[in-house]
């Protein structure tokens, strides 16, 4: 006969504990619910996993991007349900996401362009829709574009990813252009990711990317962009 604790804390067919799997699928709108389940089954002898913690991380992460677009009617128990999920996993709360003010130069503290592209997506990019300055926009577009080819396979791929592209040849004429040679080997990327296809490319548009907002520091306001994603 399986005992309680033991039946909650079996490995599913994919090698997933119950918890392990809630945490994992957990989005903001679920974190409530998700810290009473974990909670009640903590209490009732699951074991916590280096996976659970991961997805700890992974959920305060989430919302603190979030934080600022997510609806103020739940927030206060969103939070609390956040902390204490934080308590129940022995995890380190995650620190209060701080975004750029629109005004003052644009300054990285890392080094080597994809954690610049990281450091530089959290700090300019809004929760939802396009970024307030250029700066702001071809990072968000380079990583868009990225994450719909090599994490999604381009199934989303559509005309308004090409006007985005395209777009990103503009704003990189800005300002401060990139030097000819690497503007030159954009337009040649954009074109080879045309049908949304490209293994390469999407990682060096990153790259130039965060060369071109290094080179404008000065932050350069955003015109309503004719592409829709």
């Amino acid at each position: 006969m399986v005992t309680k604790g033991a039946n909650i804390s079996a490995k599913n067919k994919m090698g997933q504990t119950p918890l392990e799997k809630a945490l994992a699928l957990c989005k903001n709108a679920d974190i409530v619910n998700t810290a009473e389940v974990a909670d009640i089954l903590l209490n009732a002898g699951t074991t916590v996993t280096p996976e659970m913690k991961d997805s700890i991380k992974r959920i305060g992460n989430n919302f603190e991007f979030h934080r600022e677009g997510f609806n103020k009617e739940y927030l206060n128990q969103t939070d609390e349900a956040l902390l204490r999920l934080y308590e129940l996993f022995d995890v380190p709360p995650v620190e209060k996401r701080k975004t750029h003010d629109g005004v003052s130069s644009i300054i990285v503290s890392t080094k080597g362009w994809q954690a610049q592209h990281n450091e530089l997506w959290s700090l300019l990019i809004p929760s939802k829709g396009h970024a307030k300055t250029v700066q702001g926009e071809v990072i968000r577009i380079t990583g868009k574009v990225s994450y719909e080819i090599l994490d999604n396979s381009g199934i989303n791929w559509d005309n308004q990813y090409r006007k985005m592209l395209n777009s990103l040849i503009h704003y990189f004429s800005l300002g401060t252009p990139l030097n000819p040679a690497s503007l030159k080997e954009a337009v040649t990327l954009v074109k080879e990711l045309h049908n949304g296809n490209g293994s390469d490319e999407p990682a060096r548009l990153c790259e130039l990317a965060v060369h071109w907002v290094l080179s404008n520091p000065n932050p350069i306001t955003l015109e309503e962009p004719e592409y829709k994603r």
